[in-house]
């Protein structure tokens, strides 16, 4: 069973995958995957940072270009959260990033098979995602964050 993270992005800009591995070996992870998932036009790729453990597995589903995943993905976020009435300025911030979406990247870890490294790559690079591609984060069963903080509880 498998625990999501996303980095909902409105950049037009698409990370690389490359880069991405460049930088979580800059700040000292050791992580590596299939050379053949090296392309610039990704849409997955398994993220390794130890022989022994189920790799991250990440996905990109961009809007208008992976068969209505992204848009059904935000659709039913946008139902779950609901509208946001005239004080809730964190619920109503939620809603305008999303609607400004271009695409998710959806990061799954094998929680039973993972250890500490793991769940660091992934804030590692949920954080790179936030901060280079215009993301907000969401965790499964926590909500959105925004630098670190939690923004919009979901329960």
């Amino acid at each position: 069973m498998g625990y999501y993270t996303r980095v909902f992005c409105s950049s037009k800009i698409k990370p690389k995958v490359n880069l991405l591995i460049e930088y979580l070996t800059e700040i000292g992870h050791t992580v590596w995957t299939n050379p053949k998932e090296l392309e610039d036009d990704w849409t997955d790729f398994e993220l390794m940072y130890d022989s022994e453990r189920l790799p991250l597995l990440i996905e990109l589903n961009e809007k208008g270009n992976s068969d209505g995943l992204a848009e059904q993905e935000l659709l039913e976020f946008f139902e779950f959260i609901g509208k946001a009435n005239i004080f809730e300025l964190s619920k109503k911030k939620v809603i305008s990033h999303l609607d400004r979406t271009e695409y998710i990247v959806c990061i799954q870890l094998p929680t039973n098979d993972i250890i500490d490294e793991g769940y660091d790559v992934n804030g590692n690079l949920m954080s790179y995602l936030e901060r280079n591609f215009s993301g907000m984060t969401h965790a499964d069963r926590e909500g959105f964050y925004l630098n670190n903080k939690l923004l919009l509880k979901i329960k």
